[in-house]
């Protein structure tokens, strides 16, 4: 009953003592003392059954269930052990690729982003008109010095030298033919001198005359002045062999050595200028130092080269990796070579084509101060005809196998949360299809492929019974009805 049904009887109460003041026949006042007491009666009438309506569940009948729900018992089984990482997509070596000189207008681009390129493979061309000329030019004073030197070291014509081995030969010739004279004025003399001899024993024997005598010694003086005329002419003949020989030697031996040395100098300097110009020449086309995906181009037509200023982004051999950012309790889990399934695309599983296969490659020795991270490199298996469901840059996540081992586990549907946090309904231990029902805060690990079981790491024991049907309908205290 309210405090304005509690007014209204007061005022008829007082009217009926005292009477009306207004004149109104006395059956008026009657009859709207009775409707107030009818409307006093029916307030607190429905009030009564609205108190009963809305009082717990005080009668425990088999009419008062909340819900009629299907429980399972918590068991242990194996279960999948698994560590979820994320982090970033990035280069396994990221190469920037730009130019070697400066002040040079590019010309042409062959490449754009997302093209996989050749080590090798001509990405731009710079403007090499002004290098072009410049090495024409070095290329003929090169060959004017390569000349020079060709006549330093040898000043001498080829018809030059046949001349001197012709001289050369002729005086050899002279040699021996002047020997053979004195050979024969040698034999003549002694012929001669062995004729004055004997014509000396004749003279003393009176056989000859001394006139005779006369004749073969003088004859024999002739030839003595013959051979001393020879041995000089083979002398001279000689002589000038030897001088014909040395003049040989030298029209072979070429130019003087300081010459020589001169013009191998200047060849040198000439070809070390030449050489840097094919370089720079060479380095107006942009190559790409190896095969790999272009990821991003910095560079358009009319732009003025610089060393600085990088032309191109190279992910070498089109190799990606993820960087995942690790706490430092789960490192000790993870092994160099451990497989990983990394999400590939906007799915929130890791089924069918939209996962990547990869492998544990390096695990950081250091964890960062302030995070408590460390940093895992996952080597990421990305054939080309697949090179861009990742991309340099992208926030994935992966899935790395541990193992099984076996774990006390309950279905997921059992499981339900509640501010962020898991829970399940456990029955009261005892017998009979009605049971009350308490919440168990729970912490949950991995989750089963298979039948979606949820590991449960904390929070229940085994054997347990779980409300698998209907837990999100219900709350602390409430009498469910169990069925197999």
């Amino acid at each position: 009953m309210d405090l304005q049904t509690d007014e209204r009887l007061e005022r008829a109460l007082k009217a009926k003592a005292t009477g009306t003041q207004s004149g109104k026949p006395r059956a008026f006042l009657l009859i709207g003392t009775a409707v107030t007491i009818a409307a006093v009666l029916s307030g607190v009438l429905l009030w009564q059954t609205h108190n009963a309506v809305s009082a717990p569940h005080k009668n425990t009948g088999p009419d008062r269930a909340a819900l009629t729900v299907k429980a399972s018992a918590v068991a242990i089984r194996p279960v999948q052990k698994s560590l979820l990482v994320s982090g970033g997509v990035w280069a396994w070596d990221p190469v920037q690729i730009g130019s070697e000189i400066n002040g040079l207008r590019v010309t042409d681009i062959y490449v754009d982003e997302g093209a996989y390129v050749k080590a090798g493979q001509v990405l731009a061309r710079l403007n090499n008109s002004v290098l072009a000329a410049q090495a024409g030019r070095q290329k003929a004073r090169l060959e004017g010095a390569e000349a020079a030197l060709l006549k330093a070291l040898q000043p001498n014509r080829p018809e030059d030298l046949s001349a001197l081995e012709a001289a050369f030969a002729q005086a050899k010739a002279q040699v021996a033919q002047e020997e053979a004279s004195l050979e024969r004025a040698q034999a003549t003399l002694a012929e001669s001198s062995a004729n004055a001899r004997r014509y000396q024993d004749l003279v003393r024997q009176g056989a000859v005359s001394a006139e005779d005598f006369d004749k073969r010694l003088t004859l024999s003086k002739v030839a003595h002045a013959e051979v001393t005329n020879a041995q000089q002419k083979v002398s001279a003949a000689k002589f000038n062999a030897e001088q014909a020989h040395q003049r040989l030697s030298m029209g072979l031996s070429g130019g003087r050595r300081e010459d020589i040395d001169i013009s191998r100098s200047q060849v040198a300097e000439i070809r070390a200028n030449y050489q840097e110009l094919l370089s720079q020449l060479r380095q107006t086309e942009i190559k790409a130092p190896a095969a790999g995906l272009i990821s991003r181009r910095m560079v358009h037509i009319g732009d003025i080269a610089s060393s600085t200023k990088p032309m191109f982004d190279l992910v070498r051999d089109g190799r990606m990796e993820l960087r995942a950012q690790v706490p430092e309790n789960d490192l000790p889990s993870i092994a160099v070579g451990q497989p990983v399934q990394v999400l590939a695309s906007k799915v929130d599983d890791f089924k069918g084509n939209s996962t990547v296969k990869g492998v544990v490659r390096e695990i950081s020795p250091a964890i960062d101060q302030d995070t408590r991270l460390g940093l895992v490199r996952i080597d990421l298996d990305l054939p080309r005809d697949r090179i861009g469901l990742l991309r340099p840059g992208n926030f994935v996540k992966g899935e790395l196998n541990l193992g099984l081992r076996n774990a006390p586990t309950v279905p997921s549907q059992a499981v339900v949360y509640r501010d962020n946090r898991a829970l399940v309904y456990i029955l009261e231990k005892g017998a009979g299809a009605q049971r009350k029902v308490h919440m168990r805060y729970v912490k949950i690990g991995s989750r089963s492929r298979v039948d979606g079981a949820v590991e449960i790491l904390s929070g229940l024991n085994p054997g347990d019974l779980v409300v698998q049907s209907g837990a999100g309908f219900l709350k602390e205290g409430d009498l469910v009805r169990v069925v197999d």
